[in-house]
């Protein structure tokens, strides 16, 4: 199937560079009102999308948000047009690698602009799985289609698995779902160091990458006793980065590495396409397997 039949993308860039330029004509008390009307409300279920992920946005961050971007309505655009782009080669890459040919129709990918929330995530729309990209941090080139690699991996795992329909804050679920995405990234665009595929390219994390080594033994014995954990304190202790009470002192995101390493050693025994298909007692049974005895990433 050609790559450009296995994806639709929608690109709300456009009308957001239009409430910017609205937005230099009224004070700025109005900003949150046109960002609600002229932009999201005109996609009511990509809003839908970005009230359920994040909460509806406080009207000082939309006013932050348009004052940071005011004067940058021509990178936003450029950027859409890279984003859009890169999206027909990167999908059908991850596609390949996870042995999806695209049954049951192409993948919806969304390029809008955020609130610096996130650069990007896989996320359910209406009940599919789609791809959604926030141009406003996204450079540069190369380091983006490390992001769509590894982000369209999740929506192709979802079509050859269901994983939208397991555990949101599993933690052996997003071990397995995130090393999976990581190791396809890695495999794609092969040569850089592992903080790089874990952290898309953004520098300064070789620290973080040695720490996470350094305390190899506590994070195994940690991720081993939550591994059946599914409450979001679990889920944030080892996948996000902000202060979660149940990490203590633990590097944050360290489940990213344990995920990339236990899909590794996986990766010695079976191929992406079987990993990409296993439903989740496998996932689990598996993962719990490996983690008995994981060495410390190379």
């Amino acid at each position: 199937m050609p790559a450009t039949d296995l994806l639709r993308v929608r690109d709300l860039v456009p009308d957001f560079v239009a409430v910017l330029r609205e937005c230099r004509a009224v004070p700025a008390e109005r900003w949150p009102g046109l960002w609600r009307s002229r932009y999201l409300d005109r996609h009511p279920d990509i809003a839908r999308v970005v009230d359920r992920d994040a909460g509806p946005p406080a009207p000082a961050d939309v006013r932050a948000a348009v004052d940071r971007l005011h004067d940058r309505a021509a990178d936003l655009t450029a950027r859409a047009e890279t984003v859009r782009g890169l999206l027909p080669d990167g999908v059908a890459a991850s596609a390949r690698a996870l042995g999806w040919t695209g049954d049951g129709g192409p993948v919806e990918c969304v390029v809008l602009v955020g609130l610096h929330r996130a650069n990007g995530w896989a996320g359910d729309l209406d009940g599919r799985y789609a791809l959604f990209l926030a141009v406003e941090q996204l450079d540069p080139p190369e380091d983006v289609r490390m992001l769509v690699h590894h982000e369209a991996a999740h929506v192709v795992h979802d079509r050859r698995a269901g994983i939208r329909d397991w555990p949101e804050h599993g933690v052996a679920k997003n071990l397995f779902v995130e090393g999976l995405a990581t190791q396809v990234t890695a495999e794609l665009d092969s040569g850089r160091p592992d903080e790089a595929y874990l952290w898309f390219g953004r520098p300064g994390h070789r620290s973080w990458l040695d720490e996470c080594r350094r305390r190899w033994p506590a994070v195994l014995d940690r991720v081993r006793a939550d591994l059946d954990a599914t409450d979001p304190d679990h889920h944030a202790a080892y996948f996000l980065e902000r202060d979660s009470p149940l990490r203590g002192d633990l590097p944050p995101r360290c489940g990213y590495l344990v995920g990339l390493a236990a899909v590794r050693r996986l990766r010695e025994r079976h191929d992406l396409p079987e990993l990409a298909g296993w439903p989740l007692p496998r996932v689990r049974a598996e993962m719990a397997a490996v983690l008995a005895d994981l060495p410390v990433p190379g």
